[in-house]
């Protein structure tokens, strides 16, 4: 069962993982941040992005909030900024969250699709979609020599208990 503290570890995780793949993404140059290395898959820019842009409509889905404007980044500077944002959004609404909130039904609009679907279901779809997304990122680092490392589930609870042991 979903329970609203499950979907704030499980989104820990994600902005763990965020974090790891947005430090190496700035390491590589504007070019390879840019490049179509594979016909049919996005730059590491544009699948980051992806990933923001993604979520930050989910979100306003979520608040019963008109579909918002985005700027599309043009660096990778960019991308991180605009999830520095939208992550301290995202915690605000996790945090608010209650058993009984979880169940609300959601009216899905464009570009989401049509149809209805629970809140605990959008905030799983969003951690899935962009589980996804984040992996062909790492692929895209790991290709351009620097690899974000492990970022699995397992890994982030590794790294939440050493971080809890320094404190």
């Amino acid at each position: 069962m979903v329970t609203p503290s499950g979907l704030r570890e499980l989104y820990d995780h994600h902005a763990w993982s965020m974090g790891a793949l947005l430090a190496h993404a700035s390491e590589v140059s504007q070019e390879q941040a840019e490049a179509m290395p594979w016909k049919g898959v996005a730059s590491l820019e544009d699948t980051l992005t992806h990933i923001i842009t993604a979520e930050r409509y989910w979100l306003a889905n979520w608040r019963g909030e008109e579909r918002p404007h985005f700027d599309w980044p043009e660096s990778i500077a960019e991308v991180a900024a605009h999830w520095m944002a939208l992550q301290a959004e995202t915690r605000e609404f996790l945090a608010s969250l209650e058993d009984d909130n979880l169940g609300r039904m959601l009216e899905l609009r464009q570009p989401i699709g049509g149809g209805r679907e629970t809140l605990a279901a959008g905030i799983m779809h969003v951690l899935l979609h962009a589980a996804q997304h984040r992996a062909e990122a790492a692929v895209l680092l790991s290709d351009f020599g620097r690899s974000p490392g492990e970022l699995d589930y397992i890994d982030f609870l590794e790294h939440r208990e050493a971080m809890l042991s320094r404190a």
